[in-house]
This record gives C-alpha cells, structure tokens and sequence, in this order.
C-alpha cells in the first residue's frame, strides 16, 4: 500500500466529501478519516477533531493545488 499524507483537516463532513469529489474528478483517490463513525454519520466528536482527507503521497502536491483553489481559509 501506498504511503498517505494528510492534505487538510475539514471542519465537518460535508466539506470532506466535496473535497474527496473534486480529487476524485480530477483521477486522484483520496481517504476520508474521522471519529464520525455514528449511526446517523457523525457524533460529538467530529465536532472537535473534523474530517482528515488524505491522498497517496505521489499526488499530494496536485491534490494541494487543487485543494486550495477552492477550499482555501475552510
């Protein structure tokens, strides 16, 4: 397996998953980790520690690019 390297830390899900879209558009896999792992998809603690979106590193400065263009300041 590929190493993983941590592109950004998302506030909630929401904004995870449309990140994970937009590598994914773009040919670029990515995994999406967190504590929200709650029946209804999150819990108090994702609250506090977010969403962590990660991409094998051999993509991560594309996906850094991509990334800031549009989730800059989130």
């Amino acid at each position: 397996m590929a190493k993983l390297e941590l592109i950004k830390n998302f506030p909630n899900r929401a904004f995870a998953e449309q990140a994970k879209e937009v590598l994914l558009n773009n040919n670029i896999p990515s995994v999406l980790k967190s504590p929200d792992t709650g029946i209804l998809g999150t819990t108090s603690g994702s609250l506090f520690s977010g969403v962590n979106l990660y991409v094998e590193e051999k993509n991560y400065n594309r996906a850094t690019e991509l990334l800031n263009a549009l989730f800059n300041g989130i």
